[in-house]
């Protein structure tokens, strides 16, 4: 490759504080790092929480990153089964969208609202459950923490097919094998993955998780496990760490080349992490109001609809032929709210005062708005701006963000 080609690689697999005990780095920080990698998404997947999704997300905005919203639910098997190791295995799931975050809440809540909530967290949430809550979620079994390559490690490779199998059923082209590699054996592990992958329509994805931001942080991570156990770091159980405790485990970020470099061998893998970012789009609002759907004539944009009724309303003001001064006063207020996003705001609130009006309900406006000229032409208002020598910008100054 050419030194001077840029690998681009995205991490799914990231754990913030929010990931309470269990992670060190904040959401301002991840997303800091990633940005000044010029990555150009970064997912944030929490111990089967969304504390920090908002956060997340308007920082990513701030930085002009693609936030991915997702979790790392603890789930049990689809079938009894006695393993070494936690009776849970993580599922990666990703919201490819707003349908997609509502199910994410629903099985967090089913976590976090239960009152059983800390044999929830030991057991896993049922198979069942999940079955319920997948629109619109991209899956990932979560590597060495997952079930599939815990099956292959343990001999069961019958198993492992048939947990492939049910999560290719329910998840079918949004359902990932993912793929960690930690020492010089795990690539025989990985191989396994990758065929049984095949076999049943999963892709391999390659994943690096990401507890950390230094390597120097790690020992940390130890301490937060006796805190969350309440007893001495020495007797901290090994499954409740990171990566079941592995010592030659990477829990801290790394580069995109140095991931790249270690999924050498598996190029496609690494490849896929680039079809999951396509394929998971916003999932929150980015903060624009989210106006009620309006109906306007045939081929005609909410602005143009809010000139046309403006301009009707100064003409019954006003006459045929208003003064240049009114009708600049009005171009002016209605290039000032076109830019701010409120056209339909306006159209919605003459709307309610006119039905009001109409039925003899009693109405009336307060405040500021009574200094626009476009409310007035409109009838939200019965105060002539021009008459009473009224600021239009004591109701909506162009500096202002919101109303």
């Amino acid at each position: 490759m050419n030194e001077n080609t840029a690998v681009s690689f995205t991490h799914l697999r990231v754990h913030s504080h929010y990931t309470l005990l269990g992670a060190t780095a904040t959401v301002d920080q991840l997303v800091a790092r990633a940005a000044a990698e010029a990555m150009p998404a970064l997912a944030l997947t929490d111990t089967c929480a969304l504390y920090g999704a908002v956060a997340f997300s308007q920082a990513c905005r701030a930085a002009e990153i693609q936030p991915i919203l997702g979790m790392a639910l603890h789930v049990g098997l689809p079938e009894a089964m006695n393993l070494p190791g936690p009776a849970w295995g993580d599922l990666l799931l990703l919201a490819t969208g707003p349908t997609g975050y509502q199910s994410l809440c629903a099985l967090s809540s089913m976590v976090q609202g239960s009152p059983q909530r800390e044999q929830v967290l030991q057991r896993g949430l049922p198979w069942e459950a999940l079955q319920n809550h997948t629109a619109g979620l991209l899956a990932i079994d979560s590597g060495q923490t997952g079930w599939l390559m815990r099956l292959v490690q343990a001999g069961q490779l019958k198993m492992a097919a048939r947990y492939a199998s049910r999560l290719a059923g329910l998840f079918e082209e949004n359902g990932y094998l993912g793929i960690t590699l930690h020492t010089a054996d795990d690539g025989a592990m990985a191989r396994e993955t990758v065929g049984i992958g095949q076999r049943f329509g999963l892709q391999a994805v390659a994943l690096q998780p990401v507890y950390c931001l230094e390597a120097s942080e790690v020992a940390r991570l130890r301490l937060l496990a006796a805190i969350d156990q309440n007893c001495p770091v020495a007797e901290v159980a090994a499954e409740t760490l990171p990566e079941g405790g592995l010592s030659e485990a990477t829990l801290h970020w790394l580069p995109a080349q140095a991931v790249q470099d270690r999924f050498a061998a598996f190029p496609e893998a690494f490849a896929a992490v680039g079809q999951i970012v396509a394929k998971c789009k916003p999932a929150l609002p980015d903060g624009r109001p989210i106006w009620p759907k309006l109906d306007l004539p045939e081929e005609q944009t909410v602005e143009e609809t809010l000139a046309a009724a403006a301009a009707a309303g100064l003409v019954e003001r006003y006459g045929r032929c208003p003064q240049k001064p009114i009708q600049a006063r009005l171009d002016k207020e209605l290039a000032s709210i076109n830019r701010h996003g409120f056209a339909p705001l306006f159209l919605l609130v003459a709307d309610i005062t006119r039905f009001a009006r109409e039925t003899a309900v009693p109405v009336n406006t307060r405040g500021s708005v009574a200094n626009s000229l476009v409310a007035n032409c409109l009838g939200i208002t019965n105060v002539d701006p021009i008459a009473n020598d009224l600021l239009f910008e004591r109701f909506l100054n162009p500096a202002r963000a919101n109303l």
